[in-house]
């Protein structure tokens, strides 16, 4: 008898509701129960999420990466902390379906039995590899449009094999097309695109681009781009926005640090999608904000921009000295200003 099996016998003997949906849900605090009841429309939660069509649809609603974290867990008795980095994962799992108990000085997540056997009548149906597929599709569309604002569907699926190593089959566009609802992206005459932005408003960025060569991230990265609250903080956007925390603080403004925050955040949105250098004087007149577009410019250098396919300015002008990159002296200027490169960067 291994280790762990021991353990599950001792646990078990000793009355602990490790292993029984009912006392897992028993030891959920009322917030917790009273979500999980507004989302399974019912009271009986233990009988709704024994129902195997219930429990498919709540793990198909699951981020990737909590979906990731019970299939782990419900592959074994338990799953350990240190295997995992819990803070990253929230969810509905800690609604229902884990419970972290500890033993010996140890956290671990478990699932209850009536689960893992659901579980296990679900991987038989093929249901994990349909779910994994369906979270890779949707975090490399909201990873693109974040990136580039808008991607021709040819040239997403080939991001999508060379990163993810998933083919554009009739599948995968089935899928595509279903998740493509608006609210994160839409696809319009061949185009994946924005949430809000359509194809006659993403000419511009088409036609600004031409020239430039894609950033493309690795597979990591492009997950991680996919949670709609990631974003590249480098220095000098993180060391404005701490300054502004602190000046926000000293002048007695309501949420010091959130306000701060969400002008960085605001910041960031608004440059990415800029098409020549603008005037910031409603931002910084909406947040209490000295105005100073030097440090705009500072920050919209590091910046990954919609006109320069994913780039930042940064990077292209570091390309262009060092002799690996020609644009056309008729284009955009590679720093994102707008202006033609031979009356920018290019000027003799």
């Amino acid at each position: 008898m291994d280790q762990m099996t021991e353990r599950n016998r001792k646990l078990a003997r000793e009355g602990e509701p490790v292993f029984s949906l009912a006392g897992i849900l028993a030891q959920k605090t009322e917030e917790e129960r009273g979500e999980l009841v507004r989302l399974a429309g019912t009271e009986d939660l233990a009988a709704w999420l024994q129902e195997p069509d219930n429990f498919a649809m709540l793990l198909n609603a699951l981020p990737a990466a909590d979906f990731a974290l019970f299939a782990k867990a419900a592959e074994g008795p338990f799953l350990q902390e240190d295997q995992v980095f819990l803070p990253m994962h929230g969810g509905l799992i800690h609604f229902a379906l884990m419970q972290p108990y500890y033993y010996g000085n140890q956290l671990y997540l478990v699932v209850p039995t009536e689960l893992r056997a659901l579980w296990g009548d679900l991987k038989r149906t093929g249901f994990p590899e349909r779910k994994r597929r369906k979270d890779l599709i949707d975090s490399y569309a909201q990873a693109c449009v974040k990136l580039y604002g808008v991607i021709p569907l040819e040239e997403f699926f080939s991001v999508l094999q060379q990163r993810g190593g998933e083919n554009r089959t009739s599948e995968a566009e089935e899928l595509l097309f279903a998740l493509a609802d608006g609210t994160y992206y839409s696809i319009e005459d061949e185009l994946l695109l924005y949430s809000g932005l359509d194809a006659g408003e993403a000419a511009p960025y088409l036609a600004a681009r031409e020239g430039f060569p894609p950033y493309l991230p690795s597979h990591e990265k492009l997950l991680r781009l996919g949670d709609g609250d990631y974003y590249d903080v480098f220095h000098e956007l993180e060391l404005w926005r701490l300054e502004l925390e602190e000046e926000f603080r000293a002048s007695g403004k309501d949420s010091p640090e959130h306000l701060a925050t969400d002008f960085a955040d605001t910041l960031y949105a608004v440059l990415r999608t800029e098409l020549k250098d603008t005037d910031h004087a409603e931002l910084f007149d909406a947040f209490g904000v000295t105005p100073d577009e030097t440090r705009v410019r500072r920050i919209k250098d590091k910046t990954r921009l919609w006109c320069l396919r994913g780039n930042t300015p940064e990077e292209l002008l570091q390309r262009i000295e060092k002799g690996e990159l020609r644009p056309p002296v008729n284009g955009p200027c590679p720093c994102g200003s707008g202006r033609k490169y031979k009356k920018c960067h290019g000027a003799p």
